[in-house]
């Protein structure tokens, strides 16, 4: 998912929160703040992939290649060719990144794509790819953040 105003916006918020909590001696109350900003913007971020899907129009594309990508672990992102309702010829990168090549390429995947985006798609067996690290993120912080509350209310 691209960078956009909204998580700018949380940046910086989170920035001044801390510095705020900081300054005033409550820094676990800024903790606090930023994981509910945090859980806010993924979840925005969870809508607004939901949205794109709702709209998407299904159509066969063929794998042309894979992007690898080497950083702890090698991974591998398709390169996806497919034509979109209006005959528009599209090439483009599955966003969602896996450690092993799944599917064959040249093979003919169905894949959804957003008419408004035709570059954005998505495997149409694979339609949670595109948020599950945002629940991830927000069930896995949800730990810290139980231990700050009860830090705080325990005091």
């Amino acid at each position: 998912m691209k960078i956009g105003f909204a998580d700018c916006v949380w940046a910086v918020a989170s920035f001044l929160t801390v510095g705020i909590t900081f300054h005033y001696g409550c820094l676990l109350y800024g903790l606090l703040g930023i994981y509910v900003m945090m859980v806010a913007l993924f979840l925005w971020h969870i809508s607004t992939v939901r949205k794109r899907q709702k709209r998407s129009v299904a159509v066969f594309g063929t794998v042309s290649d894979y992007h690898e990508a080497t950083e702890v672990v090698r991974h591998y992102y398709p390169i996806v060719k497919y034509e979109t309702e209006d005959g528009r010829a599209v090439s483009s990168v599955y966003s969602v990144a896996d450690t092993v090549q799944k599917y064959e390429i040249g093979s003919q995947e169905m894949v959804c794509y957003d008419p408004d985006d035709p570059i954005f798609f998505y495997f149409a067996n694979r339609e949670n790819d595109l948020v599950k690290d945002y629940y991830r993120f927000i069930i896995f912080g949800s730990v810290p953040a139980l231990l700050v509350l009860l830090i705080i209310i325990f005091r």
